[in-house]
């Protein structure tokens, strides 16, 4: 069983050597940071490479310099609201221009044993592109790595799974790591959200918005998670944040570390691309 790459060609480059090139450079672009000698997981997102690709960049590299990118549990968005309290994708390998990633089948195998809340269900990834687009970066970090992807609700459960899973890892996996895929708040027009007007206030608005989410990361404040990101919007993947956080803890993790933060706006002002209406949050953050 394999799955396509469905963005490749939009979000990142089709072509092997292109794609090769972008993220190498990606990754050497990508801020070095004194980290602990232990790492749990971490969180990425998941935007077109041209904005958030740098950011992702810094928690997989991170996690590869700690021996944390061998074996890996990633928690997808639910974009499409088909992921429920756990769709795994099981079995096979996902292709990728840079070549396939192999699904890790003895570790998905035991998550589906011991968390009865997940289930096999590999079209739940057929259109989603939340873990799809971090793979390349991954494989250039890692050619051996090998995934369990898990698409996730933002639902209660997400939290209880998250520790399950993170029990499993820590008592038969001690290799392996936790991943997360989310971007922060999606503000402006194009998204029917300006709940801070427009222009520059809009855009700080956006920020601290994002910040209140972050703290509570960064705290592994794991239990509110879902009510924030439920009432203020500041994440698309609050399931996949709040899974991840709670495995984390469960695996040993007692803190969340920001490695960076940006927006597609200030992507965009950077690169010289005019002023932005509009912003999508990301961030890289690592639990120790």
């Amino acid at each position: 069983m394999k799955r396509q790459a469905y963005r490749a060609g939009s979000f990142y480059e089709a072509d092997e050597g292109a794609c090769r090139r972008a993220a190498a450079e990606f990754i050497d672009q990508a801020v070095a940071a004194e980290l602990p000698e232990t790492l749990y997981g971490g969180l990425v997102p998941h935007a077109g490479w041209m904005f958030s690709a740098r950011t992702a960049a810094a928690a997989l590299k991170a996690l590869a310099s700690r021996d944390r990118l061998q074996r890996v549990a990633i928690f997808g968005a639910d974009h499409w609201g088909i992921g429920g309290s756990g769709s795994v994708y099981d079995a096979g390998a996902w292709e990728t221009p840079l070549g396939e990633v192999a699904i890790d089948e003895p570790l998905a195998s035991a998550l589906l044993r011991s968390v009865p809340a997940l289930r096999s269900d590999p079209s739940a990834h057929a259109r989603e592109h939340s873990i799809e687009v971090q793979l390349p970066l991954m494989r250039v970090l890692n050619e051996g790595v090998k995934v369990v992807p898990i698409a996730i609700s933002p639902r209660a459960e997400a939290v209880e799974v998250g520790r399950a899973i993170g029990r499993v890892l820590a008592s038969d996996f001690p290799d392996a790591s936790v991943l997360g895929s989310t971007d922060l708040t999606h503000y402006g027009p194009q998204y029917g959200f300006t709940p801070g007007g427009g222009g520059d206030a809009g855009l700080t608005w956006a920020k601290e918005n994002d910040r209140r989410v972050m703290e509570l990361i960064e705290a592994m404040r794991v239990d509110e998670i879902l009510e924030e990101t439920t009432a203020h919007q500041n994440a698309c993947g609050g399931g996949a944040i709040a899974a991840t956080m709670a495995a984390a803890a469960a695996m040993g993790a007692t803190r969340g570390i920001c490695l960076e933060y940006t927006s597609s706006a200030e992507v965009m002002k950077k690169m010289r691309m005019g002023l932005a209406e509009d912003a999508v949050g990301y961030a890289a953050i690592v639990f120790a």
